[in-house]
């Protein structure tokens, strides 16, 4: 009899262990709501972020269908607890018709205080510097935001929402592996481009030719070398001292930062602007 009721404790541990670790993602492309009881009518918690990681600490059976864009979504409700965040989680109920079982990366965020928050399709990416109206991000190596889509998600209420975008090119010196990159020197700008507008204060972002790429002012050969000199160093000047253009190895032009443009009309017909730059790694 002892051995029957180890085996079954033994079970019994397995299947909570089992549960303990049965981790989800959210797969809501707006948030999912946690309330505080399996009911839609319940008090909110909070609003659970696209990718948040949950860990799901009950099966309540209480079945739910929503309709979603035409399809039905079924399931039910469960008790989970969020874990992003070591320090702190949230707990309540969650509809688990948008939970995921596969990890993926959550949408790189900004939020401009109470006027909206803008959402980028995950990136390798970094904010560096912020000021009330403008925020700078660092992309990591390879990542661009070209072709990406991005989301406005609104705080207050608005008449229009419109995205421009525009890019700048700098000159970069190469050698076998390092680089030096003339960013304080001049640059090219493109003009802005607004951006296309798709459902749901969403937009997709511009993509660059590789000839949109390599435009650049006008520029003096002789005054290009003295600032490879004055911003770089003897070595790095001593690279380029043959060239004839500041295109000929080992001097390039490439793109060095991305610009976007948020114009935000409130119900006043007040026209808030907020500027985010993405910079690029050059010389890769």
């Amino acid at each position: 009899m002892k051995t029957y009721i180890y085996i079954i404790a033994l079970l019994i541990g397995s299947i909570n262990m089992t549960q303990a670790q049965e981790i989800r993602y959210v797969t809501a492309d707006n948030g999912l709501n946690l309330r505080v009881k399996p009911d839609k009518n319940a008090s909110r918690v909070t609003k659970l972020d696209y990718g948040t990681k949950l860990r799901i600490l009950e099966h309540t059976n209480e079945k739910l269908s929503i309709r979603d864009n035409g399809e039905v979504i079924s399931g039910e409700w469960v008790k989970v607890m969020t874990l992003d965040d070591e320090y702190t989680a949230d707990f309540g109920y969650v509809f688990n018709g948008y939970l995921a079982e596969d990890e993926f990366k959550k949408r790189f965020k900004i939020k401009f205080d109470r006027l909206f928050t803008l959402q980028v399709e995950p990136i390798d990416a970094l904010i560096f510097n912020r000021t009330k109206d403008t925020v700078n991000v660092e992309l990591g190596l390879g990542e661009t935001i070209e072709g990406n889509t991005i989301k406005i998600s609104h705080h207050i209420d608005y008449k229009k929402i419109e995205v421009f975008q525009k890019h700048e090119n700098s000159i970069s010196i190469m050698d076998e592996g390092p680089h030096c990159d003339l960013t304080s020197w001049k640059h090219y700008h493109s003009s802005w481009v607004p951006l296309t507008s798709l459902s749901g204060n969403r937009f997709k972002t511009n993509t660059y030719a590789p000839e949109a790429q390599s435009k650049f002012l006008k520029v003096d050969i002789n005054e290009f070398k003295a600032a490879a000199k004055e911003h770089c160093g003897d070595d790095w000047a001593k690279l380029v001292k043959d060239v004839k253009s500041i295109n000929e190895w080992p001097s390039m032009v490439a793109m060095s930062t991305i610009y976007l443009r948020v114009v935000f009309t409130n119900m006043n017909d007040e026209q808030i602007e907020k500027i985010i730059t993405f910079e690029i790694p050059m010389g890769c």
